[in-house]
């Protein structure tokens, strides 16, 4: 009993600092990845532009001097100040849709973090698959050069023919190009993850990674489907695109408003002064033609892109999650393999002479394959897992 208590907590250990090691390498690039820095600045830079749209114009300074041409007396001085402001009700439409447009902003860097994140966990993944296929692959080439090693031996001794021999050398190459292969797509994996860490040293060794993350299927495609949905940026970015168009109706309806402007007026005329006040109305009667019926079609296209995109959100989840069921099903029947020793007795019978070498070859090359199809299974159940939970990021 205290047996099996410690091999679950010891488990679960491993699973945790697996989860947690991720968990890092993801905070590390959240902090440094050079897109998502660059993206909040533009966010910032959208802000900026948002409230400099409903400021008041700049005033205008005028001034007129006019003479006459017979007497230097004979002249007219002329200042004006004025300040041109829209109607107020203007102000308050622009300033509805600014905070929309500031929330659009926010919600479009929270999608490129999404984005940037599951880029940097599914190569997380793939270097957890990579190392348990290396893993794999070396145990396959020190066992084919151990063989390789013994019948070089057996020739010497006359007890091998060459052509097995040759066999075992062409298997030993293949392994080696395995080998090589994995490696060098490992290392192509960690670069692009330094990449989008911005260079920067991870506090753990992404290398390293030996174990995938804890995740577990939903027991049903409802489970998933609503909280998903809700918290898609995507289409919470939609939403808001959306909204600021309906809102963009009522703006520019708004438009057909007069705008005004208010000024002080100074003269001086044959050497007399005066001083008073400049009213002055602007009447849109062609500035704001068609605006309102474009701003009516926007906001139609708009509801018609957020059912279009709930439609290919849910059609996504719901082939993440279909694959991942067949997966995790497939996966679970290569159970029997795990536990079986068949390498081990493919081993023995050839050293006792129960088989041939070409029969060992056949047979071990069908087991290698059956635990590379059970790694891929594995890494690919987990991807669909990553992208069905990939809002939790």
């Amino acid at each position: 009993m205290r047996k099996t208590l410690f091999l679950l907590c010891a488990l679960a250990v491993a699973g945790a600092g697996a989860q947690n090691n991720i968990a890092d390498i993801l905070t590390s690039i959240e902090v440094n990845n050079p897109q998502l820095k660059a993206g909040a600045q533009m966010v910032l830079s959208q802000k900026a532009e948002v409230s400099s749209q409903n400021s008041l114009e700049d005033p205008t300074f005028e001034l007129e001097h006019l003479w006459g041409a017979q007497s230097a007396g004979d002249r007219k001085y002329d200042i004006t100040v004025s300040q041109a402001f829209d109607f107020p009700s203007l102000y308050v439409q622009r300033n509805r849709v600014g905070n929309l447009k500031r929330t659009l902003y926010d919600g479009q860097q929270a999608l490129l973090r999404q984005q940037v994140l599951l880029q940097a966990k599914e190569l997380c993944l793939r270097i957890v698959y990579l190392n348990r296929c290396i893993d794999l692959s070396d145990k396959r080439l020190k066992a084919a050069d151990q063989l390789a090693r013994l019948y070089r031996e057996k020739l010497e001794s006359g007890d091998a023919a060459i052509l097995d021999v040759n066999k075992i050398e062409i298997e030993l190459l293949n392994v080696t190009t395995a080998n090589t292969r994995l490696r060098n797509e490992r290392s192509a994996c960690l670069t692009q993850l330094r990449a989008l860490n911005g260079g920067e040293a991870f506090g753990v060794e992404p290398s390293a990674l030996a174990d995938y993350p804890e995740a577990v299927l939903p027991a049903s495609f409802d489970d998933l489907k609503s909280q998903a949905l809700q918290a898609d940026p995507e289409l919470q970015m939609l939403r808001q695109e959306n909204l600021i168009a309906n809102q963009s109706v009522a703006l520019n309806r708004a438009g057909w408003l007069p705008k005004f402007e208010l000024g002080y007026r100074h003269a001086y005329e044959l050497g007399e002064r005066f001083n008073g006040l400049s009213v002055g109305v602007s009447i849109p009667l062609f500035a704001n033609r068609k605006k309102v019926k474009m701003a009516k079609a926007q906001a139609l296209a708009g509801s018609f892109a957020v059912n279009n995109r709930e439609q290919q959100a849910l059609a996504e989840l719901q082939t993440a999650y279909d694959e991942a069921v067949t997966l995790q099903k497939d996966h679970a029947r290569y159970d029997l393999l795990a536990r079986q020793n068949n390498l081990e007795l493919l081993q023995k019978a050839l050293s006792a002479g129960q088989i041939s070498m070409v029969e060992y070859l056949v047979d071990a090359t069908q087991l290698y394959e059956a635990f590379d199809n059970r790694l891929s299974l594995e890494y690919e159940y987990q991807v669909r897992l990553a992208r069905m939970y990939k809002f939790e990021l």
